[in-house]
């Protein structure tokens, strides 16, 4: 089964897309909807490993976006699964993020963060830093499909606390980035595709990447294809 498994600020449907084509190709699927059932105020980021660990088998592929990606890297050290696939990833403790102008602009969530409340992005931030290769006139419908996200995960992804043993992983791992992405620039993402000596590769886009989608699809399918021969 493919095990699909979304970013901060995000839910199961955006993964609509993909589940589709992959259908279309005879695969099994199943959206992970992360927070749901979750008290967001006190949710912290190995809640949601452990969901996702409740749910996935060995014989699974995980294939995650963002925060979604990371939870890939820390299933990947819990046990062995098929294969995994993260997009876009958020990076583990111990890999460089020097972003001076995302710091600056995440200062601001710092009160929710504090306060123990769950927040938005804002359109300020979405436009800026995750759907920066978005016409603005789509900017809107990309809110939309966002919600409420834990202080605690965001404090804990932001500051890139979460340890990942590379030494662990025994399943294959593939990292695909995006060029103009803002809030996981493809050297942060070559940086961990090498600390598990994994295949990485770059396509078009930015940190959103479900309009233009299919090209990280089809990058899917080909890597697919090798861990199942």
């Amino acid at each position: 089964m493919l095990v699909f498994l979304h970013g901060m600020w995000c839910n199961s449907n955006v993964w609509h897309n993909f589940i589709e084509y992959f259908k279309a190709r005879n695969y099994t699927c199943e959206a992970i909807d992360i927070k749901k059932g979750l008290d967001l105020k006190q949710a912290t980021f190995m809640d949601y490993v452990n969901k996702v660990d409740s749910i996935v088998g060995k014989d699974d592929v995980l294939i995650g976006h963002s925060m979604g990606g990371l939870i890939v890297q820390k299933m990947a050290e819990k046990k062995k699964i098929k294969g995994g696939i993260a997009i876009c990833s958020a990076p583990p403790k111990g890999v460089g993020f020097g972003n001076f102008s995302l710091t600056l602009h995440s200062l601001k969530f710092l009160p929710k963060i504090i306060a123990g409340k769950p927040f938005m992005p804002g359109s300020d931030f979405v436009k800026k830093f995750i759907a920066n290769c978005i016409d603005e006139t789509k900017i809107d419908k990309v809110i939309e499909k966002m919600e409420m996200e834990s202080p605690h995960v965001a404090y804990e992804l932001a500051m890139a606390k979460i340890r990942v043993d590379e030494k662990k992983i025994q399943s294959p791992l593939l990292f695909i980035a995006t060029k103009e992405d803002r809030l996981s620039p493809p050297e942060v993402v070559k940086k961990i595709a090498e600390k598990y000596n994994a295949e990485f590769v770059v396509k078009e886009g930015c940190h959103w990447i479900f309009d233009d989608w299919k090209e990280i699809a089809e990058e899917i399918a080909k890597f697919l294809v090798r861990i199942y021969e």
